[in-house]
């Protein structure tokens, strides 16, 4: 079935919200990972995998394509536990079908992080 409506409101009747606004603003992929050891997908939205290519470099993969490779991504890392320092997320090639991301420590060397966090914004195919 298909529910087609203009506007969203809460259950008072307030705060109203244009769907097109909720459907264009909202994260189109998501995922938070741990990027140590063997790569484990802790909780996602619409990434069908993450491959581990070298040491803080990860292929996210999307399960549902983006209409183009303009999307906008942002992403963060960081360890489980405060061992000094600064983490830092590098944002690297990207496609319809994923996007490639680095993980680095004190913002010079690549590394693997405990914590990594990506979501991306854009049009679905």
């Amino acid at each position: 079935s298909e529910l087609r409506v203009n506007t969203l409101k809460d259950a008072s009747g307030n705060n109203s919200i244009a769907t097109s606004f909720v459907a264009g603003g909202s994260a189109k992929a998501w995922v938070e990972f741990n990027g140590t050891g063997t790569v484990a997908i802790n909780d996602s939205l619409n990434i069908s995998g993450i491959v581990d290519d070298s040491t803080g470099l990860y292929n996210l993969n999307f399960t549902n394509n983006m209409s183009n490779a303009t999307f906008a991504s942002t992403g963060a890392a960081g360890e489980r536990a405060d061992n000094g320092g600064n983490r830092s997320f590098g944002l690297r090639a990207k496609s319809t079908g994923g996007q490639n991301c680095r993980g680095f420590r004190d913002g010079v060397a690549a590394d693997d992080m405990a914590e990594m966090c990506f979501h991306t914004m854009g049009d679905l195919a």
